[in-house]
């Protein structure tokens, strides 16, 4: 059954990791047989656990532990239940803050605020854990949130906030002159979104949190972004050198380059996560304390990243990180090139090529197009932008290492075969008048030491 299967080397729909190293291999399932919950049993597992912890948090320039305001973190199963603790831990901070606040409501509820573009783990926590949602709204050529959305939207009045006061159940006396950042538990920004890899402006919105004096936490879906923006644009400022920034989580199984699944999540300091969501487990050799949604699971996953980390350091990871650059460069400028595709991605940020369809009615569209390249093999999702911008229809190709030069030459003719398939059905008009160059040349990149 299993041979029915896609092809993981030829999935361009996943940033998950599919191909690792035959060292990396064996010393996962070496570790196979340890739960990673088991540090009295494992103690030199958790070392390494722990230097994970702390070698992801030291690329986000988060504070030494030792120091008084320095970090706490704790691995997860992916970047899901990562964000679900760090917004757990924000909803009951703001649960103690409003108890202090004298014009709080019982009515009161919190709400997360993040564009509608966010991984659907966003929308699972807020359902999950009966938290309401302000959504950001994207617009043409505008793929992520910007600062002054954020703006507009916590400067509300409650009164003139429908869905607002249709939830909380507030009259226009309860509501009075009170703003909708009251009741604002946190703040979502990506790093990389799933549809086209675009960045949040993280530095915008925390200008807006502090010319307006709100204390309210920023959370950083960092899932995909988190390993390629500290090698690539090291100056860019999302992380913890901007005050609001207090969690960060970052899927270790995408670009840290380890299979799936695990996650990592970082909080600026211990403080924030609240003694009550800490639980003393005794049952096992020794005492502990636990935080997370999941209990038992594979130690592997941090011994593979622990392996990778060491054996590429930050110069590999950053030679890694601009070859998927160029490739991605690469392949967008050679799409780009026909006259029937725009490209919708920023591929000096983010390894994503995200292009929709140009042009009149054809037997040439993405659904097409996708279906022929799965032919070949290929893995290519087609989907539309989410609320707003949904008549937008995108097909995306994630760059990931193990799709070498070779591949992306392949990638390319198959792709340039499929389209003057579908260009000579009968009937078809053929929109993309510029073929893809007969020679590709990739540029030139820098050499694996």
């Amino acid at each position: 059954m299993l041979a029915g299967d896609g092809n993981p080397q030829r999935n361009l729909a996943s940033f998950v990791t599919t191909q690792m190293d035959a060292q990396a291999e064996r010393l996962a399932l070496e570790s196979l047989g340890k739960n990673l919950i088991n540090s009295a049993e494992y103690p030199h597992t958790e070392l390494i656990h722990q230097s994970v912890i702390r070698m992801t948090a030291s690329l986000f320039h988060a504070e030494a532990p030792e120091a008084e305001t320095g970090f706490i973190g704790t691995t997860t199963v992916g970047s899901s239940e990562a964000m679900m603790l760090a917004l757990l831990a924000h909803k009951w901070n703001w649960r103690k803050r409003r108890q202090r606040e004298p014009q709080a409501s019982f009515k009161d509820r919190p709400y997360l605020v993040i564009g509608t573009h966010t991984h659907a783990c966003f929308t699972k926590f807020a359902r999950y854990f009966d938290v309401n949602v302000k959504w950001i709204p994207l617009a043409p050529g505008q793929y992520a949130i910007m600062a002054e959305q954020v703006r507009a939207a916590l400067e509300t009045r409650i009164a003139d906030d429908p869905q607002v006061m249709r939830e909380c159940g507030f009259t226009a006396a309860e509501a009075g002159e009170r703003k909708v950042s009251e009741l604002v538990m946190a703040i979502g920004c990506v790093l990389g979104t799933t549809y086209t890899g675009a960045l949040d402006d993280v530095a915008g919105i925390d200008r807006v949190l502090t010319d307006g004096g709100w204390d309210i936490p920023i959370h950083v879906d960092a899932a995909s972004g988190g390993f390629v923006l500290p090698f690539t644009r090291p100056e860019l400022e999302w992380d913890f050198r901007l005050p609001h920034v207090q969690s960060i989580n970052v899927s270790n199984h995408k670009y840290g380059l380890v299979y799936a699944g695990l996650g990592t999540l970082v909080f600026r300091h211990a403080a924030i996560v609240p003694e009550e969501l800490l639980v003393d487990v005794h049952y096992l050799s020794g005492e502990m304390r636990n935080f997370g949604l999941n209990f038992s699971r594979a130690s592997n996953g941090v011994v593979m990243q622990y392996y990778k980390f060491l054996r590429l350091g930050r110069g590999g990871y950053r030679r890694v990180m601009r070859e998927c650059l160029a490739t991605a460069q690469f392949v967008a400028q050679s799409l780009a090139a026909q006259s029937c595709f725009e490209v919708v991605s920023d591929t000096e940020q983010m390894p994503v090529v995200a292009v929709r369809l140009q042009g009149g009615a054809s037997a040439l569209t993405l659904a097409a197009l996708a279906e022929r390249l799965k032919r070949k093999g290929w893995i290519a999702p087609v989907y539309h932008l989410p609320a707003d911008v949904e008549h937008i229809e995108v097909m995306r190709i994630v760059i990931k290492p193990e799709f070498t030069r070779a591949k992306a030459k392949a990638f390319l003719r198959d792709w340039q075969a499929a389209v003057a398939e579908l260009a000579a059905a009968p009937g078809a008009i053929n929109q993309c008048a510029n073929a893809l160059p007969a020679r590709y040349v990739m540029p030139k990149a820098e050499v694996w030491s």
